[in-house]
């Protein structure tokens, strides 16, 4: 028997109905670039069969008395041409919108999501998903039962479980608020405008660098992250307030949960340069001990309670939805962005059987647009990481002297980019 699809949003999606606007589209996307020409019928088919293997993906968003939610929908989506810009807007608050698009263009496929949905965990499960339904229906035997979603295997309940909701614990004290972070700003660009500016690099060459200095991947990326923005505050003789990155993780590697939808908490490792001067070996060594205390499970839980706690007040579940709204957005500007100096969501390296991997060659990952904010990314596939920034500002002084700083370790970036 099918299950009826209706659900209230999680709580990381709450925020984002209040939010959208054409700026901020809440949209992010995943792509595979393969190895020949998108076949668009044989992607249609699979994208309907993916739909169809996940009901809770096909649904529209509702405004109650309370709180926005999803219901089943009978829009039948069809794959789009590529536009202009990455990540544009998607009016999902109207009657037969879906929040995600799906576009081929050349050899790419692209899935582009809304983070009302889903993360990027659940979006690339999606994704693959698809890939797999793709090549199978072009004659490829693809094992995909090391898959999150097999296109073959019918749902699990816990696909759409609400993760949050289950890891939640009364008791827990909550974690502190901290003070605003550092930030840039510059001359806005106008909407649907959003530059992307990515660096393809030997993902050999950054596991070397990276080990050198007895730290992950990650966790140099994110140093360097903190070390130029430390280097451009300092050469604008901007006044010292903290540098925090905000660090997306997937609490699935910490709670048992299969859920498509959104599992993720942030992390913001970072300096205070009011302390003091910081060199590289500094924060790298901030970095790396930050990481390692605060993934763990039990203060994990400290900031889903947190979350949680606000939504679960009576009072709170009384308020209108028309009064929760800009609330929800006050919320967001004073306890969101303003907490940290960049964002920089790493996927790590893409994991797919055989019968998909022999036929991709690429995976990259775009951020959602944010107003005069910058956004990072990583994801790494078949010996290369794709790391990538999106703006919506004129200014590319950090990401130019972030690959610089790259080039200058020995490490080859090739860069690509849709500004003019």
């Amino acid at each position: 028997m099918q299950p009826h699809f209706s659900f209230r949003l999680d709580n990381a999606a709450k925020i984002f109905p209040g939010m959208l606007s054409r700026r901020r589209t809440t949209i992010f996307r995943l792509a595979a670039t393969i190895d020949e020409a998108v076949d668009v019928p044989r992607l249609q088919a699979a994208y309907d069969a993916m739909l169809a293997r996940c009901p809770y993906f096909k649904v529209e968003l509702r405004r109650g008395v309370f709180w926005y939610y999803f219901e089943p929908s009978d829009a039948q989506p069809s794959v789009e041409a590529e536009s202009r810009f990455p990540c544009m807007y998607i009016p999902f608050k109207k009657r037969g919108v879906l929040p995600f698009r799906l576009i081929a263009y050349r050899r790419r496929i692209a899935f582009e999501v809304s983070h009302i949905l889903t993360d990027g965990s659940g979006a690339l499960a999606f994704l693959n998903g698809i890939l797999a339904e793709y090549f199978r229906r072009g004659g490829e035997a693809v094992d995909a039962s090391t898959l999150p979603v097999d296109p073959a295997v019918p749902v699990d309940a816990g696909e759409y479980a609400d993760s949050f909701a289950e890891a939640y614990q009364q008791n827990v004290p909550a974690t502190p608020r901290q003070s605003p972070a550092l930030h840039f700003g510059g001359r806005a660009l106008p909407p649907p405008v959003f530059y992307v500016i990515e660096g393809v690099v030997s993902g050999s060459a950054l596991k070397d660098l990276s080990g050198n200095h007895n730290v992950t991947i990650g966790e140099y990326l994110t140093a360097l992250l903190i070390d130029v923005a430390r280097e451009v505050m300092e050469a604008r003789n901007m006044r010292p307030r903290p540098i925090r990155i905000s660090i997306p993780i997937n609490l699935r590697r910490f709670f048992p949960s299969n859920t498509m939808r959104n599992f993720v908490l942030a992390v913001e490792p970072g300096i205070d340069p009011r302390l003091g001067s910081f060199s590289f070996e500094d924060i790298l060594a901030k970095v790396h001990h930050y990481m390692r205390s605060e993934l763990d499970h039990r203060f994990i839980r400290r900031q889903i309670v947190r979350n949680l706690k606000s939504e679960r007040s009576p009072f709170i579940r009384i308020v209108p939805l028309f009064m929760k709204d800009p609330v929800l957005r006050w919320a967001y500007a004073a306890y969101g962005t303003r907490m940290f100096t960049i964002g920089f969501s790493n996927l790590g390296r893409v994991s797919v059987p055989e019968g998909i991997s022999r036929h991709v060659r690429a995976y990259s990952f775009i951020p959602p647009p944010h107003n005069n904010a910058l956004n990072a990314t990583s994801i790494a596939f078949d010996g290369q990481t794709h790391i990538a920034f999106a703006g919506t500002i004129e200014d590319t002084t950090i990401e130019q002297r972030f690959f610089a700083r790259l080039r200058a370790e020995g490490i080859g970036v090739a860069i690509t980019t849709n500004r003019r």
